[in-house]
């Protein structure tokens, strides 16, 4: 229930915490107050990572924050092609993860998080070789 608050204050003030992590001196000369916004945000999500964590787990949360924003920064350069990137990962390896744990009979949270990791070196090999093929 406190989760789904958290995300929906982050939805709802989703303009100005953009602003503010996007560019702080625009945000200032937009007339918002920055530090508060900053006080904001990190507050909410530290608040909302640490009570996903004593359900999830560290490594999973850590998975699921950093790994599909760091595949998808590889690949983009906009925040709405990165946000599509890195939710249709999350998504995909995700439903990998829980199909390997069934199928080879491993925990799910810790399958999960080895095909995120196997997925962003896959991810990270493959980029160079595309932007290769892109220059020539």
């Amino acid at each position: 229930m406190l989760r789904g608050a958290g995300g929906a204050l982050h939805y709802v003030v989703r303009r100005a915490f953009g602003a503010v992590s996007v560019n702080h001196q625009k945000g200032e000369e937009s007339g918002l107050n920055v530090k508060f916004w900053d006080v904001m945000f990190y507050a909410s999500f530290g608040f909302v990572v640490t009570s996903s964590v004593s359900i999830a787990g560290v490594l999973l949360v850590f998975s699921y924050l950093i790994v599909p924003s760091v595949a998808a920064m590889l690949y983009a350069d906009t925040i709405g092609k990165r946000l599509a990137i890195g939710w249709t990962m999350g998504t995909i390896v995700s439903a990998l993860g829980v199909f390997l744990s069934l199928k080879v009979d491993l925990p799910t949270g810790a399958t999960i998080v080895c095909t995120f990791g196997l997925v962003l070196a896959i991810m990270a090999a493959v980029r160079p070789l595309i932007q290769r093929h892109a220059v020539s």
